[in-house]
Order: structure tokens, then sequence, then C-alpha cells
């Protein structure tokens, strides 16, 4: 069988075409032109309708938008992230389930847990899209109208004072044990296992610190009053509550959200997913959105990210060693 030249040329284009592509980093060039090829399964470990589930959605939407590919949200709610962050550990590397997850995941339950069915290895970090104030919130029936107020009862009336969290070794209980430490204060802790803000609202719990994106509405709608927030300056959702860093100084109890993929997915795939969420990230209409829940902004990359979940899992590692706060 004899080819023509044009088909020669042609297979010869093929095998360089081929090579060229071959020697970039996991096939990046193809990889990147290909990814999402389909649905991309994002998994959330908390329930539907709270803050991490709310955000993923929207940034979901936006990548919906700028791919064409679907993002189906899985809730996997449970046992402080592990349920969802097991699943995702398990998963194919490759590129189509992701971890959308809060500092618990890497920051905390290593320190309070002495089993985890996972391990930090297990995952990329792929971005750290924005970071979570808590809002401080009482009662709007509470004699407790500012930070000082409270302060000034729990000086007088150690441990009298109660404050509710989403459960032990929850971002809700080690942020406010952080500040309690570093405040020289005591209250008694109250773990929830659902819901804990109704109650904070009846008055039956003194304080208690919510996601920003929970507090907002609520402290917009009259129903709880806001003492501070965590982050290191006021928040554009609520401009007139004060930083507690106001009153003590370098305190930041912010958590975040992050999208991770297992270990061993291909560099071009990340590299797209990247891309793509970064450009979720510039757009106006989502950032704005974030700002008003209160959240900010952040959208850096592995290597950042990196560096930080370092920094924040030794911080947290400390108020979890000094509080002896461990779960089963």
């Amino acid at each position: 069988m004899r080819f023509s030249s044009l088909s020669r040329r042609h297979l010869c284009s093929v095998a360089v075409a081929s090579l060229l592509v071959a020697g970039l980093p996991g096939g990046m060039a193809l990889a990147q032109s290909a990814y999402p090829a389909k649905a991309v399964k994002l998994v959330v470990p908390f329930p539907p309708g709270v803050s991490p589930d709310v955000i993923a959605r929207l940034w979901g939407e936006g990548f919906t938008r700028l791919t064409g590919q679907p993002v189906v949200v899985e809730n996997r709610p449970g046992a402080s992230t592990i349920i969802g962050a097991q699943a995702v550990a398990n998963a194919p590397a490759d590129g189509y389930t992701l971890l959308w997850t809060v500092n618990n995941t890497f920051s905390i339950n290593p320190y309070v847990y002495k089993k985890l069915p996972y391990k930090a290895e297990d995952f990329v970090p792929v971005t750290r899209i924005l970071s979570v104030p808590y809002v401080l919130v009482t009662s709007v029936d509470s004699k407790y109208r500012t930070l000082q107020d409270l302060v000034r009862e729990a000086k007088a009336r150690p441990d009298a004072l109660s404050y509710a969290s989403a459960g032990i070794g929850q971002g809700t209980h080690v942020a406010l044990a952080r500040w309690l430490n570093q405040a020289g204060l005591k209250m008694t802790h109250v773990p929830y296992k659902d819901q804990f803000v109704p109650d904070v609202i009846a008055g039956r719990i003194d304080v208690a610190l919510d996601a920003s994106t929970g507090a907002i509405p609520q402290v917009r709608a009259g129903k709880v009053r806001a003492l501070g927030v965590t982050s290191a300056q006021r928040i554009a959702g609520l401009p007139d509550v004060p930083a507690i860093a106001e009153l003590y100084p370098g305190f930041v109890g912010d958590s975040w959200h992050g999208i991770f993929v297992p270990k061993g997915t291909p560099d071009a795939v990340q590299a797209a997913l990247l891309a793509t969420s970064q450009k979720v990230m510039a757009d106006p209409a989502f950032r704005a959105k974030l700002l008003d829940y209160g959240l900010t902004p952040v959208g850096e990359g592995p290597e950042a990210f990196r560096k930080f979940l370092d920094e924040d899992a030794r911080a947290w590692a400390k108020v979890v060693k000094d509080n002896h706060i461990t779960a089963e």
C-alpha cells in the first residue's frame, strides 16, 4: 500500500502534535482544552441552606456560565465535615469530584479527633475562595447591648454565662474559645447538633458565634443583636458592629471556604479549574454578593493557599490544645 504525499504530511503533523502534547505536564494543552467535558460534582459537607452550601451554589452558577457544564452540589453533612471529606478522598482523581469545605476539615479536625478516615495529604488545595467572619450574637432582649457589657458580666460571674456552638470542635466553638482565652474570660459551652441560633433568639443561651451569612439576615430582621465580628476589621454587611479586635488587638477568629481535589488529579486539570474559579471570583456581581453576606473574597492560588493552611492549622491546634478540646 502506498500513501500520497498529502497523507504522509498529515500523519507527520499528527505525530508531531502528539509529541508536543505528551511533553507537557499532565498533557496540559489537551486537558486544558477538554476540561470540563461533563458535569462536575461539588461535595459540600454541610446541609442545604447554610453558609458553605449557599456560596458553593453561587460559585457553581458562575462556573456553569463560563464552561457550559453543570455543577451538581452534593450535600454530605455530618461529623464535622468528615463524611464529605472522606467521600472526596476516595473519589477518582480526575477533576470531576471537588470538595468545597471550611477550616474544620484540615485546620481543626486533625487535632480534635484521635483518628480520621482521611489525611491532609489525600487532597490538593486548589484555591481559597473567601474568608468567613463570625458574628457574636445575643438576643435582642438581652441586657448586653455592647461587647463591653458582655465582658463586664463575664468577668463578674465566671462560667455563669453560656455560649452555644454547632458542636464540640466546630469552628463556632473553637473560635469563641480562642477569644475567651485572649480576654481571660470563662463561659459555659453548650454544644448543639442542629441549629443553636433559635435558643439565642429566645434568650435561653446568652451568646454564640454564627457565620456572617446566617447572622446578617437575622440582625437585619431584628431577631438578634450583634456585639462584634471576628474579622480583623469591620465588615461591609454590618458596618456599625465593631470588630472584636478593636477591644482585643490582634484577635482574628474567621473561618474560610476553599476548593480541594483528590491527590493525583492532573496538573492541567487543576490549572484549568483554578483559572475558571478566578474568573468567577473576578465577576463584580459575585463579589458584591459575597460582600453583602459579610464575606471577604480571596481567590488565591495553590501556593499561597498551602502557606495559609500551614499557618491556620498551627493557630487552631494551639487553641484545641490549650482548651483540651476532644471529640470521638
